[in-house]
């Protein structure tokens, strides 16, 4: 499962409702605000089209205007496009500077290529992946982290590993078009303990003898 709440700002409406995960949906494009257009986070929001209410107040929500939204991130195939977020709930008093970027994935993994550290005052970085629920869909994004938990990574960096990370997203296009850099800037993470492994030693040749040669069966029994 992976959940955000994040204030969002809305940047248009789709005309019509879509049917995307096997679900009908009004949809919407918003970002995560920056300084620099390059630098926002691309979603397309999608609110179930049989929540009456709350589908009301989604396609109320003014362009231009921010959004308190939480739900549930999902991806497609082609990392290029947005990510979606399936919207659970939806907060429009709020201030119009207000921001909120707060991620959990708990289905994410070390991938093959191994922690950079770029220095002090400076991310450590590691490729991983994530996937839907029981799917065979993943997406590959960077993680990130700051100077007081590199130490762990480090620690706890094991190719194919799964752990659960909070933190926030960023992204980054050099053209708008183009794919963006993609990353969960983490703040703590969690892993399963590993259990220590036992040495496996080949038992030697058993030398007993008689189990396949049966005696006569003694008179009297």
């Amino acid at each position: 499962m992976n959940f955000i709440t994040a204030t969002l700002e809305l940047r248009s409406h789709h005309p019509d409702e879509i049917t995307v995960h096997g679900i009908t949906y009004s949809a919407a494009d918003a970002v995560i605000p920056a300084t620099d257009s390059r630098g926002e986070t691309r979603f397309r929001l999608l609110c179930y089209s049989g929540a009456a209410s709350k589908n009301a107040t989604f396609k109320d929500m003014k362009v231009g205007k921010r959004a308190l939204i939480s739900g549930h991130i999902c991806f497609g195939n082609d990392p290029t496009q947005p990510l979606d977020i399936q919207v659970s709930t939806i907060e429009t008093n709020i201030p119009g500077d207000m921001y909120v970027n707060q991620v959990v994935m708990g289905n994410t993994f070390f991938t093959k290529k191994e922690p950079k550290d770029k220095g002090a005052g400076k991310a450590m970085f590691c490729k991983i992946g994530t996937t839907l629920d029981n799917s065979d869909t993943t997406t590959w994004l960077f993680l990130e982290v700051p100077d007081a938990r590199k130490k762990k990574l480090s620690e706890y960096y094991r190719s194919g590993r799964n752990f659960c990370v909070q933190g926030y997203l960023r992204e980054y296009r050099a053209g708008d078009n183009d794919e963006p850099y993609r990353a969960l800037v983490a703040t703590e993470f969690t892993v399963r303990k590993e259990k220590a492994r036992l040495t496996v030693t080949t038992p030697k040749a058993s030398t007993a003898v008689g189990y396949d040669e049966i005696d006569p069966t003694p008179e009297g029994y």
